[in-house]
């Protein structure tokens, strides 16, 4: 792994020493402790967001979300080998896509709906980039219930498998967030939290974050891979309570993470009570997930079924 260097600040002094265009990692005075200056390095991100092919240009943000794509539809196709047809499990994994692409640009031009207005012709321009978690959890989820519903899969047995599935998803995505620098986070001083700096230049791309600032999205990375760990712990207990409990607590767990993370993102509307869309949206999915939960889990199983997702 390459060593991290400390970043410079925006009066162009290091950070670190305070000398003028320094850039290295400052070396600890006598009397020092080599450790604390070792948890004061800022890391620079100097990754170009985007890859060019010729006269191709493509987001790394794009890259990933096709392989969370990928591996978020495999996962549960894959724990539901042998339970349903492989036809049926396919059309639920179609729409479900369909609807999450289309649910995640809806709700981003929602949120920046003064600019959509006044562009209208870049709403369909989703390969320019511009889509929201929020909006492809809920367009997927949407999507994939009505195609199970046509075909008979049951439905809460298939969203327990698609909770995984979906948090494996979003983990992979956030790789892109990170090489792009995306969503602008609060100030960050060692050691508080991983603190970074975008550096590959402004003219050639580069989306010019300001820095030191939180790695909001690789916080999230984390809680998305808890979250597969989670409700694949949670798959042992299937039978001993009613199907798509383990959906509605990933949609809990997803919903708490999303809520607090939120404190350390700017540069987005607010909404209600001084909060931002993922916020409220979080606020009103961890109350949908209480819910739900506590319907499932005090009602007869039999009975209990027809509400599980």
């Amino acid at each position: 792994m390459r060593e991290p260097r400390v970043l410079a600040g925006h009066s162009g002094r290091c950070l670190m020493c305070g000398a003028a265009g320094c850039g290295e990692r400052a070396t600890p005075s006598r009397g020092q402790d080599p450790r604390r200056i070792r948890f004061q390095t800022l890391i620079q991100l100097p990754f170009d967001p985007n890859v060019h092919l010729g006269p191709i240009t493509l987001a790394w943000h794009g890259i990933f979300t096709a392989v969370g794509i990928f591996f978020g539809v495999w996962l549960p196709l894959r724990l539901l080998r042998g339970k349903i047809s492989e036809d049926d499990g396919w059309a639920v994994a179609t729409w479900g896509v369909v609807g999450g692409i289309v649910g995640a640009r809806l709700v981003h031009v929602i949120d920046q709906l003064p600019y959509y207005v006044a562009h209208p012709e870049q709403i369909f321009f989703i390969w320019t980039g511009g889509i929201a978690i929020w909006g492809a959890a809920i367009g997927g989820v949407l999507g994939g219930y009505i195609a199970a519903v046509r075909r008979g899969v049951p439905i809460g047995f298939g969203a327990d498998a698609a909770a995984p599935g979906l948090a494996l998803g979003f983990a992979i995505g956030r790789i892109g967030d990170i090489i792009n620098g995306e969503h602008h986070a609060t100030a960050c001083t060692p050691p508080e939290g991983l603190c970074v700096g975008y550096t590959f230049p402004q003219d050639q791309g580069g989306l010019g974050q300001p820095g030191p600032v939180h790695l909001v999205v690789a916080y999230d990375m984390v809680w998305d891979l808890s979250a597969v760990v989670l409700t694949l712990w949670l798959r042992r207990f299937i039978g001993r309570w009613p199907d798509g409990v383990i959906f509605w607590i990933w949609a809990l767990h997803y919903a708490v993470g999303r809520f607090l993370l939120g404190f350390l993102r700017i540069g987005d509307p607010t909404y209600a009570f001084g909060l931002r869309q993922d916020q409220t949206i979080a606020v009103l999915v961890f109350a949908a997930a209480v819910t739900m939960l506590f319907r499932l889990l005090t009602r007869p199983q039999a009975q209990a079924r027809t509400f599980a997702v």
